[in-house]
């Protein structure tokens, strides 16, 4: 399976709150390249390669930002709330599915321009958009306050190896987490690997914070999307689509594991980019590196342009770049004395 499809397959599912059919598709990617596969309860799927020795741990968060209906009304328009962070600018005339009885199309509704006041130029409210189901009455027969909504863009391969699809944060990440899975699992390293694919980071990184308690690994490295270069968003902030993964550096991130990736790329010249952080990185990283008596972890990020829109874009070089450069790390680290 190519890198295009692997993502295609990842992207066309969903993680919001209870809607969580991605995990089934991650433990069916991941299953033939590790011993064991594990949902947890809250949905989140761990994998196992190798018994014994020091473990190391790479995450990824499975969820994707969406909405949930507060409210269905009698002409059958619908009202949301966010279920992370999603971008409302690109709210108004997008095309969702709505997670009801049945999966629907719904599309929020856009004042046409010849209408709209100079007032009405502002940031749109949540609270003031609306969804058109179509349906009429017949909407309260078919959803319900607390139904699921979700964005309804399908994966298209750009030119020069560039992908555009809803959900990239964070199945890119997944992606090169199974890709790692693949190449370990042709040449299985010293010492455990775990591979986390968790639930709720959207919401707080919920699904981290249980997972590496229940991982016990000694090492770990949180994969997620970072800021990808575009027009009008400030440079010094951003990684370069197609200059490789971004090594994360931040007070609270260890050192050793961060010169250890670092080293990795050098050693294997895969090309990287640095991220520094001033304190928090705002991902799984700081909640795995304070679980138990503590993680020592490090950070992975693939360059994402439009973060939480309906098209995403990462760079397919980037995801196998950073599929490599956690392949590398673990091996380097399972032959090192803990």
């Amino acid at each position: 399976m190519d890198t295009f499809e692997l993502l295609r397959q990842l992207c066309e599912q969903d993680f919001v709150g209870g809607l969580q059919d991605a995990a089934g598709t991650v433990a069916q990617l991941l299953r033939p390249y590790v011993d064991q596969v594990e949902r947890l309860p809250d949905g989140s799927v761990l994998g196992r390669l190798g018994d014994d020795g020091p473990g190391t741990l790479l995450e990824a968060h499975i969820d994707q930002v969406g909405l949930v209906v507060t409210q269905v009304y009698d002409d059958g328009f619908l009202s949301v709330a966010k279920c992370g962070g999603p971008d409302i600018r690109a709210l108004p005339a997008a095309s969702v599915t709505i997670h009801g009885r049945k999966t629907l199309p719904g599309v929020f509704c856009s004042t046409p321009p010849h209408l709209r006041k100079r007032e009405d130029d502002a940031l749109p409210e949540l609270d003031k958009l609306y969804i058109d189901t179509g349906l009429g009455k017949q909407a309260k027969e078919l959803i319900a306050p607390g139904d699921y909504v979700t964005y309804d863009t399908c994966p298209v391969l750009l030119k020069n190896g560039m992908v555009s699809a809803r959900s990239l944060d964070d199945r890119a990440a997944c992606a090169a987490l199974i890709l790692a899975a693949q190449q370990l699992h042709k040449q299985p390293p010293a010492g455990r690997v775990l591979f986390a694919f968790c639930s709720g980071e959207e919401l707080g990184s919920r699904g981290a914070i249980t997972t590496a308690f229940a991982a016990e690994a000694n090492r770990a490295v949180a994969v997620d999307v970072s800021f990808g270069l575009s027009p009008g968003v400030p440079e010094h902030k951003c990684g370069v689509l197609g200059k490789g993964p971004m090594i994360g550096v931040s007070p609270v991130l260890s050192g050793r594991v961060t010169a250890g990736l670092q080293a990795v790329c050098e050693e294997r010249q895969i090309t990287c980019q640095t991220e520094v952080m001033g304190g928090a990185t705002s991902t799984d990283a700081d909640v795995i590196a304070l679980s138990k008596q503590g993680i020592a972890c490090g950070l992975v990020s693939i360059p994402l342009r439009y973060m939480h829109t309906p098209v995403e874009c990462v760079q397919l070089r980037d995801v196998e770049l950073t599929a490599q450069l956690l392949a590398e790390y673990v091996r380097k680290a399972g032959q090192e004395h803990d």
